[in-house]
């Protein structure tokens, strides 16, 4: 299988959705789900939303050579999982307003910010 191509070198590219955050999907398949962000990796631009975009992997049982219990553990058949879907199709879903909105960044006690565009709250958790 070919690997994955980096689109940005480490630390250049910053992603506007974080871990944790709850955002709407606006282009795809999937379009209009929402769902949790589980993961994100800024080099491919991409993030893994949970529920959203699945795909179906068909795999096989690895038992031959291993142990029996390494065998058991392992699942086979039809397993659903979420693919990575760019970022540029995801939008944050502001907890205040519970509306899709963008994303603006502000200095807020000498810290940057991520700012509701639509009710001027801030998304990011208290810490």
């Amino acid at each position: 299988m070919a690997t994955a191509r980096k689109r940005h070198q480490g630390g250049t590219f910053q992603v506007h959705v974080k871990k944790g955050d709850q955002v709407s999907v606006r282009a795809g398949r999937s379009l209009n789900q929402a769902g949790r962000v589980i993961s994100v990796d800024p080099q491919r631009e991409r993030a893994i939303v949970e529920g959203v975009n699945t795909i179906i992997k068909h795999q096989k049982s690895q038992g031959s050579g291993r142990s029996p219990q390494a065998a058991a553990q392992q699942q086979s058949g039809r397993i659903t999982k979420p693919a990575p879907i760019h970022s540029s199709n995801l939008m944050i879903i502001c907890p205040t307003c519970n509306s899709p909105t963008r994303v603006a960044h502000r200095l807020i006690e000498g810290k940057q910010a991520r700012i509701c565009k639509r009710c001027s709250a801030a998304l990011d958790r208290a810490k």
